[in-house]
Formats: C-alpha cells, sequence, structure tokens
C-alpha cells in the first residue's frame, strides 16, 4: 500500500542496493541467464539499432572514439562498512543500542555546518539531511563534442555524491573513535590508536591495534586505508609474509586481504590514518529515506541543461568498540 501525496504526486521510496540485484533474479531463467529472445525479435531488434541515427551503432562508434579516461571510477565505502538501512517516509527512525555501555554516534548535518553529537542511552534516533549535487552543461556542448556528455556529466556527478557520503562517514569515524577512547566505560580506556614511530605501516603495528578491540570482546575484520598507505603491504618482508604472497603480488595480483582483515582503500580516508572496523553488522547504520533522485533543472535562457541530484540520509555509529586507529608519526601535527 502506497501513499498518494497532495496533486498526485508518488512518495519517493528508498530502494537497497540488493533490491536491484532481486529484480534482476526475477527476470532471470533458471539457470541464472536472461530468457533468450526468439530469432525474429532479434531481427527485429537489430534492425530498430540500425536505423536509429541518434542513439544506435553510430552513438556506439563515437562512444568507442571518445576522450581517454583522466581518472579511475570513484567506488563508494559506506555501504560496505556500515548497514545500510532504507526507512518508509513519515516514520521516525530509531535504533537500539544493545549494550551495557549504551554509547553512539549520530551525524547530524545541515547546510554549510557538520555537527557530530553523542547521545547515551538505549534508544537514539537519527535526523535526516540532504545530499544534493547541480550538474549543468552547454547547449553547443550537445553539438560539438563526440561523447555523449549527458552520461559523463550525471556519472561523475554521482561519483561525487558518493564522495560526499564517504567523506561524512570518515567525520564520524573520527569523532567516534576520538570520543569513546577517553570514556571511562571504555573496556581499555585511552588505547583506540597506534603511532607508527616511523617509516611504513607493520604487521606489528596492526596486530597491536587488533589487541584493543579483542580486549573489548569484538573483532575488528576490516582495514580502511588511504591509497598512498596501502602500498606498504606490497613493502612487507617476505619474513612477515611469506614467500607465497611475494610470488603472487609479483604475478600482478593486488593484495586485498591480509591474514584476518579485509581490505578497502579510498582516496577520502585521510592519509597517514589507518582504520581497523568490525562488520559492519556490529558497527553502525545508513538510514535511507530516499534514494538518489535525478531531475531535470535546465536553464533555458542560459542555454545551460542541467540536473539535480539528491538523496535524503543519515548515518549512525552505534557500537564504537570495535573501532581502532594506527597513525603515521610523519603525519602527525608538529
Amino acid at each position: 500500500m502506497t501513499t498518494a501525496l497532495a496533486g498526485g504526486l508518488r512518495p519517493r521510496v528508498a530502494k537497497k542496493s540488493d533490491d536491484y540485484v532481486a529484480e534482476f533474479q526475477k527476470r532471470a531463467s533458471a539457470d541464472g541467464s536472461v530468457p533468450q529472445m526468439t530469432h525474429e525479435a532479434k531481427r527485429q531488434k537489430m534492425a530498430l539499432i540500425l536505423s536509429d541515427e541518434i542513439g544506435g551503432i553510430k552513438r556506439l562508434g563515437v562512444g568507442m572514439i571518445g576522450p581517454i579516461q583522466l581518472k579511475l571510477r570513484y567506488q563508494g565505502l559506506i555501504r560496505n562498512v556500515i548497514i545500510e538501512d532504507p526507512q518508509q517516509p513519515g516514520t521516525p527512525t530509531e535504533y537500539d543500542v544493545f549494550d551495557d555501555l549504551g554509547q553512539s554516534y549520530i551525524m547530524s548535518c545541515t547546510e554549510g555546518e557538520v555537527r557530530v553529537t553523542p547521545f547515551e542511552g538505549k534508544r537514539v534516533r537519527v535526523e535526516f539531511f540532504r545530499i544534493a549535487s547541480r550538474p549543468a552543461i552547454r547547449k553547443e556542448d550537445l553539438y560539438s563534442m563526440r561523447v555523449n556528455m549527458v552520461e559523463q556529466a550525471q556519472d561523475e556527478t554521482k561519483q561525487s555524491i558518493l564522495k560526499q557520503e564517504d567523506t561524512r562517514l570518515m567525520t564520524l569515524l573520527l569523532a567516534s573513535v576520538t570520543d569513546y577512547a577517553t570514556r571511562p566505560d571504555n573496556p581499555t580506556p585511552g588505547a583506540q590508536n597506534v603511532v607508527v614511530a616511523s617509516g611504513g605501516l607493520t604487521p606489528e603495528a596492526l596486530y597491536a591495534a587488533v589487541t584493543m578491540t579483542d580486549l573489548r570482546e569484538i573483532e575488528s575484520k576490516r582495514i580502511l586505508v588511504n591509497p598512498a598507505d596501502y602500498r606498504d603491504f606490497y613493502l612487507f618482508d617476505q619474513n612477515q609474509t611469506g614467500w607465497a604472497m611475494k610470488d603472487r603480488v609479483v604475478a600482478g595480483e593486488k593484495i586485498t586481504t591480509f591474514g584476518e582483515f579485509q581490505i578497502q582503500r579510498s582516496v577520502i580516508v585521510p592519509r597517514g590514518k589507518i582504520f581497523l572496523l568490525p562488520d559492519p553488522n556490529f558497527l553502525g547504520v545508513f538510514p535511507v529515506l530516499y534514494s538518489l533522485d535525478v531531475e531535470e533543472d535546465n536553464r533555458v535562457e542560459s542555454f545551460w541543461k542541467g540536473w539535480v541530484f539528491d538523496e535524503m540520509v543519515s548515518m549512525a555509529i552505534l557500537n564504537p568498540r570495535g573501532i581502532a586507529t594506527i597513525t603515521k608519526s610523519s603525519y602527525l601535527a608538529p
């Protein structure tokens, strides 16, 4: 049952990433493949593509001779770090903290302001904030450029919003790990960060950091790291990693795990700071009131074609016990 809004508008509903996969699987056949088209349907489809002067074979050819790629596509962190939780419009969003220590951290954002407020207790309520972007391209570029400017602008905007999400996540993680380290009810008070005196990241630093969370009866399973610090894994001595790992690296394989840890890198992670996190089920939530929405926002009189991308989200760390950090001394403030 859906509620109709004034003017006949339908409410925008949050959609979890896994739901898109489920929809595809419903359309797939028993062996997991998409149902095959008949010979006649294929012939008609090909004829339609060949007759399309705008979006068919010519468009494909233009895409192949487009500009070189300037950078890798940004892959978002947040949905792999905390649990994505779609919400129904009009329903208050509250979470229980099942822990005697009852400590949680909520991200609260307004225009031009980021505020992180600790909440103590057994039940916390989150307020949603908007993440938005307004891309625009000149009308003449649609005709003078051979590439699809619309797709390029929209794809870059989606990546920009992913970066905004992850930037707020980093702010929330830094605030929670700093505050929780000094709390008297912390089983390891004052022990939340390991400083590497000199050089790069070492296995000793990783195991010293995870020992802190072990003493809090929780396991850290993931490592968040900046790409520059990620390269330290390639410099580990063979006496620490074994020749098998060195052989795989030389053969071209990337290091995605080390020991008990799964490694995830991002340019949004502060350089010189390494985060150890538990499984998402033990860390926090990413409530989504409505998913990324796109609406046209053309400025006809100025000959600009534009859009508004926006989403209503929030985020909360409900259990900081599994967070630990490693800091390189070369990046500490003098």
